[in-house]
């Protein structure tokens, strides 16, 4: 287990991915979307046969997180990139026709127990990491320093979403109530110690990650 780990769960647009960002520049922490994978898994679909996915996933594909400096340096020192049989596919995966494979990737479950382990596996490479992405908390970073499960109203998390890909006009903006996958782990991370709830409908980016970052002092004192 790293020695500081911190898992950002919520639903989509919620501004995960925002707060993971800021909270790994200022800490020098590695970066994990766990969704990129699933998405890299929907863009391999169209290529070889699930099958493959389910027993051969380790060779075929590698997800390198985002790393930044530490003790205070900004900048990044590793960018993120997802290399599918060694090709990069990192800006292939976001195109919106890969929704469809991307509901079959996570409704397999043979796949997302491989999934998982290919993410174990990054984690135990990092002193420090925050990953995002839904049922963090519960699967991958149970003994994380924080949980932080971050919601908002349906309404902003749609409005987050297109002006987000406002310029990519080939992405998916599907954006759509908490499933009861969602609520399943928000009412998992209330029961967790160091856990957090952030509302952030109203909240700009810089609250939410000041209330984050107080937090994780908070519990790690």
């Amino acid at each position: 287990m790293p020695a500081v780990s911190i898992s950002i769960d919520g639903p989509t647009a919620s501004g995960k991915t925002t707060l993971a960002t800021r909270l790994a520049e200022e800490l020098g922490l590695a970066f994990l979307d766990t969704g990129v994978t699933y998405r890299s898994l929907a863009y391999a679909l169209d290529h070889v046969p699930i099958e493959r996915l389910r027993t051969d996933l380790g060779s075929l594909l590698v997800h390198q997180p985002e790393i930044h400096r530490r003790h205070g340096k900004k900048g990044i020192c590793q960018n993120h990139a997802i290399l599918f049989r060694g090709e990069d596919i990192t800006q292939e995966i976001w195109h919106a026709s890969l929704d469809a494979n991307l509901k079959s990737i996570a409704q397999d479950q043979a796949c997302r127990r491989e999934i998982l382990r290919l993410h174990q596996n990054i984690v135990e490479k990092y002193d420090g990491i925050v990953a995002v992405g839904r049922d963090v908390a519960v699967t991958l970073l149970p003994h994380a320093s924080l949980h932080v499960y971050l919601t908002a109203s349906e309404t902003m998390r749609r409005e987050r979403r297109r002006a987000q890909y406002r310029t990519h006009k080939d992405r998916s903006t599907s954006v759509g109530p908490a499933t009861e996958r969602d609520l399943q782990n928000r009412d998992a991370i209330r029961a967790m110690p160091n856990a957090l709830e952030v509302d952030s409908t109203y909240s700009p980016a810089s609250a939410v990650f000041a209330a984050a970052l107080h937090g994780l002092r908070r519990h790690s004192s």
